[in-house]
Parts: structure tokens; C-alpha cells; sequence
């Protein structure tokens, strides 16, 4: 078999194993077009060959007749394909256009094949000069008005393409480019073949270039390297970033920047601001933040990211990338914040200065008040009557009870400031239990609530401040008896446990319900008895009863039921004997 016709038929399957894998795989506009235009020009490309491949004058002149079937469609199938796939024009989605390939084609060929009655596509002269093989063609007129006509579809293409220039991104302008070419090519061979008679083996190569031509492109369709996302997509956000980004090499000079570097003021239209700019930036050190820079009335911080060579294997550096991002916004924001944290600190100090010197204030006469409400109600200066001595227990009580406040108001913030010091000093809890149990009796009847004392381990000594202790146990022991119902039971435990002490407290109240622990021990926070209704208190107890134990390396947490009760529990580890 003629090796001229075995090279054309592997360009062939070349070609027509692009057209499959970029018909299978590939989604762009136009593909039918795209299609019809491969086919035909395979099609040429076999016939042409064959006719290389023969000797007979007759065969290749019928081949050569066969041959407009594909050279008439190709041309205008591509432009279509051109205008449907850069333009996305609508009318190339219309079906009656698909009857426009055809009827050109079956026009041309229609013409072509009729030549032996008016010859004028092939001139009388057309055949076979001595010692040659091939058929020497003498164009006719008629020829050349299928040339013209076959031309105008090329000029259109051409025609899309400059307007796509003039009004595309330059990203895309490298794939425009691959276009013009892949248009070009086969017209220069062409328009070579009909001025001066250029051939290829003989042959007309307009086919051949054609194939060349478009199989490179396919090629660049099944690598991704069109207009796609995955290629275009890089360039694109490089250029539409908001931030402005330069692109320095290892000399330190600008090799690239996007639009936002160009529009910002970080441009001056030659490049001398930014040069300067990123002469203050350390290329030897490539943090992902180089620093910050004041242009005008803008702050910018720089971040550099090395770009290295992906072909060296030791990762070499081509350059720099620098983002520069606007920080404007951002560092006013920062700087309002720091103002209106300043001003929470200052008042939040001056609230605290305000608690402490009202709360000493508060303390003296107080402390007056119930002492002298104390003697009145002693007898020692005289009988007071039955009304009297009613009206001043209610007073004394609530003198007491504003004492109280104060004191916890002082504690509490001396707790959370950390101006409380404890001691570190063995304390039995068990002592610390009977004694508080002890002295809020009274406070128990009035309420009508009794105390129960459930299971005491013996020696449960700790480590802290007598005092602090003391007010946790009163806390729990006031609270339990405030919230219990009436004629209800107060219920006191204490169990050591893998060597930890706990201190129970059980009240008869309505529970707490759940998810409210913040509010249990919170600053100035009550939760309101069974989530109905709120006792008189200042919220501050348990919290300072938690911050207590907490600072002494224990802790207050509690299990409670609605409609039964609470059980509040101190925990603390216990001494170690053996030391």
C-alpha cells in the first residue's frame, strides 16, 4: 500500500480519535458544528490521500470530485462553530442553520461533479503531463467562484475573532489566538496552491494543513486548555482580585500586576511608588506577612508567597507574589474597639470604685443601726411594748439583712479582682456542717423547716480558710431553707469518696429546672424558685460560694428534680494522713 495513503489514514485515526474523546468528554458551545467540521475534514484527508495513492487519471480526478464534499463544508461548518463558541450567537443554535452546510456543500459538489459538461471548475487542459503521476489541474472560472464563496466564511470567521480581541480579557487572547491560526494556516496553503501552484506530493494541501491545525486545537480542548474554569479560571481571578497583587522576579523587578494594583495608589502610572514600596520588603524572608505601609491615606499590609519553578526539582525560586490588602477598615475598626474596651475597663473600674466606697460607707452606720435596734430589744433600757418590739425585730431583721448584702457585695468583688486571700489550713467539714446547722435553726423555724442529719464520715479534713468554708456552708444552708416549702426538710450529708470529701445540702423546694446553671451562679442572678417565682436575695450568694471553692482547688455543683428538690454539693480533696 502506498506509504503516502498509510500517513494520511494515521493522521486520520489521529483525528478521528480527538473528535470522539472531545465529543465524549468535552462541553463547549457549537459542538455540532464542531462535529461536522471534523467529519468533513476527515473525510477530505482520506480522499485526498487516496488519490495520492493512485496512478489512474480517471480515479483521481473522481476523488478529487469527492473531495468538495468535504473542502465545501469545512469552511462554513467551522465558522459556525467559530461565531456559536466565541459569540455564543444565538442563530447558530436555530435548526434551519444546520440546512446551510448542506446546501452549500450539496451546491458545491452538485458543481463540481457536472464539470465534464461545462468544465468550468476543471479547464479542458486538467490531466496528466508526460512522466507525472498526478493530475496537473487548470482551474476554470468556476473554480475560483467556489473559491470566493468558500473565502467569504473564512473572512467572517476571521472577522468574529477580531471583534473577540478588541472586547476579551487578555487571558483568553492565547486560545483566540490558537483560533486565528487554526484559521489561517489552511488559507495561506490554500490561496498558495491556486497563486503559485504550492503542493504537497502533488496534492492540494489545504486538507493537510487544516488537519494539522484543528487536531491541535482538539488537543488543547482534551487538556483543558480552553476556555474552561480550571484554565481560564486562575488568570481571571488573578486579574478581578479586589487586592492588588504584583508578581516580582529574583531581580526584584515587576514582572506582573493585576488591575487593582494598577487602578490603587499604590500606582503612579510608571511604577516608581510601587517599586519603592517593595524595596522595604525583605525578599530573603517569605512570611506569609511582610509588614504594613501607609500610601496616602490607605494602610496596606504586604503578604509575599514564593512562586518556585515546578520543573526544578530542587523547587527553585522564580520570584515573589505580594498581596497587598487594604487594611484601612479594618485598623479603625481595631482602633474604635480598643477605645470602647478602654472605656468598658474605665467603667467597669469606676462601678467597682462606686460598690466599694458606698458599701464602706453603708458598713459604719449599719453596723450602728443593729446594734441599737439589739438593745432596744434587750429590755435593758426598759419594757417596750408589744407593738414597739414588733416594729423593731421587723427592723433589726432587715438591718441584718442589708449587713448581709453589704458584706457580700464586698466579698464578691474582692473575689473577683483575686484581693481576697486564704489561708491553707486543715478544716474539718463536719465541724463547719454541725455549726452552721446549728446556728440557722432559728432562721429554720420561722420558715417552719427542720433539719435532718443523714450520713457524717468522720475525719473529713481539708485544706483552707475557716472562713471562706464557713460562708459556702451558710450560703448552701440559708439557701436551702429560703427555697424549701413550708413545714419542708432540710437535709445535711457528708461522704469522703476516692479521697475527696462532699458536702450535701437537700432542700424540699420546686427544683431548678435545666440548662440554668449560669444563672444559678451568676453575678447579681436569681432563677426564679421551680422557673415560677424568685425569692428574696441578692443573687450573689452562690457565686460567691462557687468562686470560693474554686480559689481553694474545690468546686459547688448541684442535681436538682422540678416538683422534688435540690441538692447542692461542695467538693474538696481531702488531706492526705501518710504525709
Amino acid at each position: 500500500m502506498n506509504p503516502i495513503f498509510l500517513g494520511v489514514l494515521g493522521v486520520g485515526a489521529v483525528a478521528a480519535f480527538v473528535m470522539v474523546w472531545m465529543l465524549k468528554y468535552q462541553s463547549f458551545n457549537a459542538k455540532p458544528y464542531y462535529a461536522i467540521a471534523f467529519v468533513a475534514l476527515i473525510w477530505t484527508l482520506v480522499v485526498v490521500g487516496a488519490e495520492a495513492a493512485s496512478d489512474s487519471f480517471l480515479c483521481q480526478y473522481r476523488l478529487a470530485i469527492l473531495a468538495w464534499l468535504g473542502n465545501a463544508t469545512v469552511p462554513v461548518a467551522w465558522c459556525f462553530f467559530v461565531f456559536g463558541y466565541v459569540d455564543n450567537a444565538s442563530w447558530t443554535k436555530k435548526r434551519s442553520v444546520y440546512l446551510v452546510p448542506v446546501i452549500v456543500t450539496v451546491a458545491v459538489f452538485t458543481f463540481a461533479a457536472t464539470n465534464q459538461w461545462h468544465h468550468l471548475v476543471y479547464d479542458e487542459a486538467t490531466g496528466m503531463l508526460p512522466g507525472q503521476n498526478h493530475v496537473t489541474y487548470v482551474h476554470g472560472p468556476g473554480f475560483y467562484a467556489i473559491i470566493a464563496t468558500l473565502y467569504s466564511f473564512v473572512i467572517a470567521t476571521l472577522w468574529c475573532l477580531f471583534r473577540a480581541f478588541l472586547r476579551s480579557n487578555y487571558s483568553a487572547w492565547p486560545l483566540l489566538g490558537t483560533l486565528v491560526v487554526v484559521t489561517i494556516t489552511p488559507l495561506a496553503t490554500n490561496a498558495a496552491y491556486v497563486t503559485v501552484g504550492f503542493t504537497i506530493f502533488g496534492l492540494d494541501p489545504t486538507a493537510f494543513m487544516f488537519t494539522v491545525a484543528v487536531i491541535a486545537f482538539s488537543s488543547l480542548l482534551v487538556m483543558n486548555k480552553t476556555l474552561d474554569m480550571a484554565t481560564v479560571g486562575p488568570s481571571i481571578l488573578f486579574d478581578t482580585m479586589s487586592e492588588p497583587v504584583v508578581l516580582i522576579d529574583r531581580a526584584h523587578n515587576i514582572v506582573q500586576m493585576n488591575t487593582a494594583a494598577k487602578n490603587s495608589e499604590l500606582h503612579d502610572g510608571a511604577g516608581h511608588l510601587l517599586s519603592e514600596v517593595l524595596k522595604n520588603i525583605d525578599r530573603s524572608n517569605a512570611s506569609a506577612k511582610v509588614g504594613n505601609f501607609k500610601i496616602g491615606q490607605r494602610f496596606y499590609e504586604a503578604r509575599m508567597q514564593e512562586v518556585a519553578n515546578p520543573l526544578d526539582p530542587d523547587r527553585a525560586i522564580l520570584g515573589w507574589s505580594v498581596t497587598f490588602v487594604d487594611i484601612t477598615e479594618s485598623m479603625a475598626i481595631s482602633a474604635a474597639l480598643e477605645t470602647a474596651l478602654q472605656a468598658a475597663d474605665e467603667a467597669n473600674q469606676a462601678k467597682d470604685e462606686f460598690i466599694s466606697v458606698v458599701s464602706h460607707e453603708m458598713r459604719t452606720p449599719l453596723t450602728s443601726l443593729t446594734g441599737g435596734l439589739a438593745l432596744a430589744l434587750s429590755d435593758r433600757f426598759g419594757d417596750v411594748s408589744a407593738p414597739m418590739k414588733s416594729l423593731l425585730e421587723i427592723a433589726h431583721r432587715n438591718g441584718v439583712r442589708l449587713s448581709r448584702l453589704v458584706d457580700n457585695i464586698l466579698l464578691a468583688q474582692k473575689i473577683d479582682i483575686g484581693a481576697l486571700p486564704l489561708d491553707e489550713k486543715p478544716v474539718d467539714l463536719g465541724d463547719l456542717l454541725d455549726e452552721s446547722l446549728e446556728e440557722n435553726k432559728m432562721f429554720a423555724s420561722t420558715r417552719g423547716v427542720r433539719f435532718v442529719t443523714a450520713k457524717i464520715d468522720s475525719s473529713a479534713i481539708i485544706v483552707g480558710d475557716a472562713f471562706a468554708l464557713r460562708q459556702i456552708v451558710d450560703n448552701l444552708v440559708s439557701n436551702a431553707i429560703k427555697f424549701s416549702k413550708e413545714n419542708g426538710v432540710v437535709e445535711g450529708a457528708l461522704a469522703i469518696e476516692n479521697g475527696r470529701a462532699r458536702l450535701s445540702i437537700k432542700d424540699s423546694g420546686r427544683g431548678i429546672p435545666g440548662g440554668m446553671e449560669s444563672q444559678v451562679f451568676g453575678h447579681f442572678e436569681q432563677v426564679k424558685n421551680g422557673g415560677q417565682f424568685s425569692t428574696q436575695g441578692s443573687g450573689l450568694g452562690l457565686h460567691i460560694s462557687k468562686k470560693l471553692a474554686q480559689q481553694m482547688s474545690g468546686d459547688v455543683f448541684y442535681d436538682s428534680q422540678v416538683g422534688v428538690g435540690s441538692t447542692f454539693h461542695v467538693e474538696f480533696e481531702l488531706v492526705d494522713d501518710t504525709a
